[in-house]
């Protein structure tokens, strides 16, 4: 019974993250208007990244280098190439909704190991 109680400890601890325990559990679902931050080391304008709400679809683009969205605290929000973008895939992680947050588009060379050429 105690290792139960343990995982769900941990389990809800980890989602709580930087908010705090007490603030995650008693602020999801408080509607927000998050200011999104784009930290692009990228090659593409930061203009060709939206941020996309996962639950609701809503989306918003970056406009000097901040996009702004309506949304709930920890909705999940994730990192995208606007639909304009065509034949290139990007997608960050989900993250949770915050008031002011930060998001990184990293568009580094990805090397594969254990491949040999024939």
């Amino acid at each position: 019974m105690r290792a139960i109680v343990a995982i769900v400890f941990l389990t809800l601890a980890s989602q709580a993250k930087s908010e705090g325990l007490f603030s995650w559990l008693f602020s999801s679902g408080k509607e927000i208007k998050a200011e999104i931050t784009l930290v692009n080391k990228c090659e593409l304008e930061a203009r060709y990244f939206i941020v996309r709400d996962l639950q609701t679809g809503k989306s918003a683009s970056f406009k000097n280098g901040v996009a702004k969205l309506n949304t709930k605290v920890n909705s999940s929000l994730q990192l995208q190439l606007s639909p304009s973008v065509k034949h290139v895939i990007f997608e960050g992680n989900a993250v949770s909704a915050k008031k002011k947050m930060k998001l990184i588009a990293d568009c580094s060379e990805r090397k594969l190991g254990g491949i040999a050429d024939n």
